[in-house]
């Protein structure tokens, strides 16, 4: 298995817990590749840092990255997909547009960027999608949940065949505290999540970035297939 310290691609490192992830991968030496749509505003300071326009939308850009930028930067040990969209919409106020935007966004999208990726994966790598709670117990936003269910079970089925070689494993947390979707919230609705969760709070962006960078560690070398949720109990 190859070292953490190592090559690290973070697709997504624009959303809120992408700085936290980059940090903690360069704390254990790393060398980085960041992607997003506009890249401008991602840094990490002190890590050997590679960023890179990517948006997951466009066929083209995909090719590109995967065929240029990912192939000067070296093999890869590590793929965390970050990027996200969750709209907050009920059935009635999606439009179908809507509909497949997010489903393309959270799943097919990235299932497509990681197919072209596979020539470039070192053996011994690890893929981390991050899900979410709404996954497994569902959501006021039901395309939202759909999208991250599918990366379950996207996860699910690719352990099964890609391992020895390649792990692939999932995270599905709940709220995070500083998110960008918390801080959209009313207080009301915060108060909301926080108790609905028995240990009465939320897991902040720097648990997941931790719990994300620690998986790849060798004590965690057999983890495959599995969904670790980060939710304070609220399901289980």
């Amino acid at each position: 298995m190859h070292n953490i310290a190592s090559q690290v691609l973070v697709v997504g490192a624009t959303t809120s817990i992408g700085h936290a992830v980059l940090s903690r991968f360069a704390a254990r030496g790393a060398r980085l590749l960041a992607t997003g749509r506009s890249v401008g505003q991602v840094s990490c300071a002190g890590a050997d840092l590679s960023v890179a326009n990517l948006d997951l939308l466009d066929t083209a850009s995909l090719d590109r990255f995967s065929t240029n930028i990912v192939p000067s930067f070296g093999k890869l040990d590590v793929i965390v997909f970050l990027a996200g969209v969750l709209p907050g919409k009920s059935l009635a106020d999606y439009d179908d547009a809507l509909m497949q935007e997010v489903m393309s966004v959270n799943f097919t999208c990235q299932a497509a960027l990681l197919r072209r990726l596979l020539p470039h994966l070192n053996s011994g790598a690890q893929v981390i999608m991050v899900s979410s709670i709404s996954a497994e117990r569902g959501s006021f936003d039901p395309i939202y949940a759909a999208s991250k269910a599918a990366q379950i079970a996207f996860v699910k089925s690719l352990a099964t065949w890609m391992a020895p070689h390649v792990r692939v494993n999932a995270i599905a947390p709940a709220l995070i505290e500083g998110s960008s979707m918390f801080l959209s919230m009313t207080p009301e609705r915060r108060q909301h999540h926080l108790l609905q969760t028995p240990t009465k709070r939320l897991t902040t962006i720097e648990e997941v970035a931790g719990v994300i960078a620690s998986i790849c560690e060798p004590e965690w070398a057999n983890l495959n297939g599995q969904v670790i949720r980060i939710n304070g109990g609220s399901h289980v």
